[in-house]
């Protein structure tokens, strides 16, 4: 492998590490947001701020966000702007979120909503898709944040959170928000947030333990101060391809039948997991 080739791919497995740990969307300015979106209306605030969609540090009745200063804040979203906007009677508000590479890992993605005074005619929900595409013709699930046929007005319990769970074997998710209000009604969203699962429920280290060389070019050395009973390989959709059973402190693993790219390793030591990536020359 050409050393520009391999310098490429370090840098990307690196890259996708940082990324599939956890990227967030809170809407604050203080560089911690790192999950990027667009939003099919642009921001606005009109009519004395009555007519609201934008970054807000309060709403009326939503007196501040989940975290931070600030969140999305909506109010009477089907107003004259968006309908001249958008050409349409009743306009969808819809914020797109970036895909998230998850390297086939399992992952949660988690977000807050808070709403006061909604009623049958409004509806709330999101979807997910479980691919880097950008056009949402299909997706891989669908949820109601908020949706009734009864008569009245609607409040959520604060701050409620939602939650989806996005099985293991994608290598990438990403969602949509989807938001229909008219009135004099208040919304709120913040702190939207893919995190991802390692291959183990268990975080603790294995004492002592190290690994390498990282990039390897066939033969992986493990070591640890503890007993190493088992390693097993994954590729990068999070498919075990290789296990391998140890009784020792040192385990060696081979790669040289295994194509470039990069892999999974997890290895066990009596109750405690370890799992790290590998990138194979």
């Amino acid at each position: 492998m050409k050393k520009t080739t391999l310098l490429s791919l370090l840098l990307i497995a690196s890259a996708f590490y940082l990324d599939a740990q956890s990227v967030i969307q809170d809407f604050d300015n203080n560089g911690k947001s790192n999950w990027d979106y667009t939003t099919n209306i642009p921001f606005y605030s009109l009519n004395n701020g009555t007519d609201v969609w934008e970054k807000r540090g309060e709403n009326a009745r939503i007196p501040s966000a989940y975290s931070g200063t600030t969140f999305l804040a909506g109010r009477d979203l089907d107003n004259p702007y968006t309908e001249s906007l958008t050409g349409q009677a009743s306009p969808e508000h819809i914020l797109y979120f970036d895909p998230v590479y998850i390297g086939g890992l399992e992952a949660d993605i988690t977000f807050r909503a808070h709403y006061v005074g909604i009623d049958k005619n409004d509806y709330i929900y999101y979807q997910v898709a479980y691919n880097n595409g950008s056009g949402w013709t299909s997706y891989d699930y669908m949820e109601d944040v908020f949706k009734t046929t009864q008569n009245g007005n609607f409040n959520s319990i604060g701050w409620e959170e939602f939650k989806h769970t996005v099985p293991s074997g994608y290598n990438f998710v990403r969602m949509r928000l989807v938001v229909y209000q008219n009135g004099n009604a208040y919304l709120g969203f913040d702190d939207f947030e893919v995190q991802t699962k390692t291959l183990s429920n268990d975080k603790n280290s294995i004492d002592g333990f190290t690994y390498g060389p990282n990039p390897t070019k066939g033969e992986l050395r493990l070591k640890a101060k503890v007993i190493l009973e088992k390693a097993t390989i994954y590729n990068i959709l999070g498919k075990k391809i290789m296990s391998v059973n140890g009784e020792s402190k040192e385990m060696k693993l081979d790669f040289s039948n295994f194509s470039s790219g990069i892999y999974l390793v997890k290895v066990q030591s009596g109750e405690t997991n370890q799992t790290f990536r590998i990138v194979n020359m």
